[in-house]
């Protein structure tokens, strides 16, 4: 999997931008805040069809025109593909656009065509943060690797948005309770096959992601595992109504899902240090790159935006030789500093100030 050439129009802080990566490292410097990380997104964006920061749309739009659009020529098992996504901003609202090779697609039928693992520093939430963050890790490997799973993933918010709503409607008592019979059916047929999609991949990223992080940070032991619904899901969605009605929300469902992160047996969030958390991330996002070219047939596009940070030498040392043992990896740091002389040497290196890209060198 290769990004061959990108263009940006007026996203974020890129007015205009027009560069061709090569298929090995390339390595972008520059000062926090000249758009290091709002070039990874727009790459991650043409994997997901979204932005996996953003909260809305219109925040991706720079300040040139009220939109903006991202180009791409990508290679996937040797043929190459045009693919676009464009934003026009109408009042407080944006609307998307998808194109292939110039053929509209809607967001479900984008992931597949093109595949990444990203780590940004936000990604320290998977540790940190709640469940919602690491669901979030899940969906945005399996929409990439796992056919049906986007489109499963949007009729599952469909389906609690709909229940939800019902709830609200009979506990005020505008409906009766046997309305919500399909939605429930709906909740367990959908909601089984999003959580063994969830099961499946953590089943096989768990020893990727001990594996990984045994070679960055020797003698420590990494373990995760899927914290999904109730093996009988009927069961439970129907147990819960009393306490559903209650809330007015659905409480049982892969919406509740979680991933445990385990370090020589303890919770990471209160037992790492800010080091081995960021290494216990960056060996998930390892395992991620591993699982989609095991399944995938080709590696993914690594995006490491500032991973170096707060990891000592011998960690930084061990990653580097990881990432840089094969595929094409896009990497932001502050400076050159942290790279080995010989990885720089073979590196495309690009200097990023205020938007505006350049080769170094």
């Amino acid at each position: 999997m290769l990004l061959r050439r990108l263009q940006l129009r007026n996203h974020r802080n890129y007015a205009h931008l027009d560069i061709s990566l090569e298929p090995g490292v390339n390595v972008f410097i520059g000062a926090n805040g000249q758009g290091k990380t709002n070039l990874l997104e727009a790459v991650a964006m043409l994997a997901l069809s979204a932005s996996p920061r953003a909260r809305r749309d219109e925040e991706l739009v720079g300040p040139v025109a009220p939109a903006s659009r991202i180009e791409a020529e990508v290679e996937s098992a040797g043929r190459r593909m045009e693919l676009t996504i464009a934003l026009a901003v109408d009042g407080t609202r944006a609307h998307r656009t998808i194109d292939v090779d110039g053929a509209r697609r809607r967001a479900v039928d984008l992931p597949g065509h093109f595949r990444v693992t990203l780590f940004w520093p936000d990604d320290l939430g998977l540790i940190k943060a709640g469940p919602e963050q690491r669901r979030r890790f899940l969906n945005q490997l399996l929409v990439q690797v796992e056919p049906g799973y986007a489109r499963a993933l949007s009729g599952l918010r469909r389906i609690l948005e709909q229940r939800n709503s019902l709830l609200k409607r009979i506990a005020a008592g505008e409906d009766a309770p046997d309305v919500l019979e399909v939605w429930n059916a709906e909740l367990v047929r959908v909601g089984s096959e999003v959580a063994a999609a969830r099961a499946e991949a953590v089943r096989e990223l768990a020893p990727d992601a001990a594996r990984c992080h045994s070679e960055i940070a020797a003698g420590e032991r990494l373990e995760i595992e899927y914290l999904g619904p109730p093996e009988d899901l009927a069961a439970a969605v129907h147990n819960s109504l009393a306490d559903d009605l209650r809330r007015g929300s659905t409480g049982i469902g892969p919406h509740r899902d979680d991933l445990r992160v385990l370090l020589d047996g303890q919770d990471a969030r209160g037992y790492a240090s800010q080091g081995q958390q960021r290494t216990a991330v960056v060996s998930l996002k390892l395992a991620e790159a591993e699982l989609v070219a095991r399944r995938s047939g080709e590696r993914p596009v690594l995006l490491l935006d500032d991973v170096l940070s707060e990891l000592d030498l011998e960690r930084r040392g061990a990653l580097l030789r990881q990432v840089g043992n094969g595929g094409q990896v896009v990497i932001t740091s502050v400076d050159v500093g942290p790279f080995p002389p010989d990885l720089i040497a073979g590196a495309s290196v690009w200097s990023v100030e205020a938007g505006q890209v350049l080769p170094c060198g």
